[in-house]
């Protein structure tokens, strides 16, 4: 399993700040109550945890993007871009939490929108 593919802690914990709730397979996962150590398990964990947050894939958080979504890499585009130009850019090493900080931008634009 790649855990790039997988949303880290910190962006699962910035998801629920957000209200932010995607249906998943894997969760981080805590035994202790008490303790702030997590590792990533499937829905059979949550039985067993104390404190979890859900950890979205790569593909489950790009169903939550509007349709015509798509990825620009190193300022190449292939078709019309949105460019954010009132939030610092959040760089991020992994491509799933790059996902997670423009939805949670956008349904933070659309909440001030409507």
């Amino acid at each position: 399993m790649n855990n790039d593919n997988y949303a880290t802690l910190e962006a699962s914990k910035r998801l629920v700040e957000a209200g932010i709730v995607l249906e998943t397979e894997f969760y981080w996962v805590s035994y202790h109550p008490h303790e702030n150590s997590f590792m990533l398990g499937d829905k059979s964990s949550l039985l067993l945890s104390a404190k979890s947050y859900y950890a979205p894939s790569m593909a489950e958080v790009w169903r939550e993007l509007p349709e015509g979504s798509f990825i620009e890499k190193n300022g190449e585009s292939n078709g019309a871009s949105t460019k954010m130009l009132s939030d610092p850019i959040i760089a991020n090493t992994n491509p799933t939490d790059a996902l997670i900080d423009l939805l949670i931008w956008l349904r933070k634009e659309e909440a001030d929108e409507g």
